[in-house]
């Protein structure tokens, strides 16, 4: 039997959306030093890579983007939750967390953009260097694109659906373009 791969329409579109923000940002780095608007990559200042090094020195000790949660769905190509027979693939994780959640900077970084999309709820980019953290699915935003955040900073309250009363937070961990996986830089994720 052929597995099928099922794309919901509102995640595509976020992903499009989010890819062209950071092709936007990375283009704007670049005209900033005065490199090819083509790069695939950030141009860094000195303090960027500096916070970039930083940010590659804490892989697999980073804190949770929640302060209590459980991975509701994991990183990669996997069995869909609820129907078994279609296969997805996810670019980030989802936490389950409780009621009135926090969503937490994971490392210092500055609010690249905040997303308000049509039908979606708000989305936090922070930036670290070449890094980039998303926090999706928030219902109130603590903080404003430019800001410099800390690690552990609250950034917002994750919204909770109210006909099933789920929390969930989907965190997206990329350099530049490429998603990684987030298990491989939290602290025991």
């Amino acid at each position: 039997m052929v597995n099928k791969i099922r794309f919901d329409f509102s995640s595509k579109s976020i992903k499009m959306e989010i890819a062209k923000i950071i092709k936007a940002s990375i283009a704007k780095s670049n005209k900033k030093a005065g490199k090819t608007a083509t790069s695939k990559s950030f141009a860094l200042t000195s303090e960027e890579k500096v916070l970039a090094s930083n940010f590659i020195a804490n892989k697999g000790k980073l804190p949770w983007p929640v302060e209590r949660g459980v991975i509701r769905l994991g990183y990669g190509t996997q069995r869909h939750p609820i129907d078994r027979s279609l296969t997805i693939k996810s670019n980030g994780v989802r936490i389950a967390t409780s009621k009135g959640a926090k969503a937490r900077a994971v490392f210092n970084g500055e609010v690249s953009e905040i997303l308000k999309l049509k039908n979606v709820n708000p989305i936090v980019m922070i930036r670290h260097g070449n890094y980039l953290t998303i926090y999706k699915n928030l219902t109130k935003v603590y903080v404003k694109k430019g800001d410099r955040v800390t690690t552990k900073q609250a950034i917002g309250e994750i919204f909770t659906n109210p006909s099933n009363g789920e929390t969930i937070l989907s965190f997206t961990l990329s350099k530049g373009f490429d998603t990684e996986n987030p298990a491989s830089w939290i602290y025991k994720m």
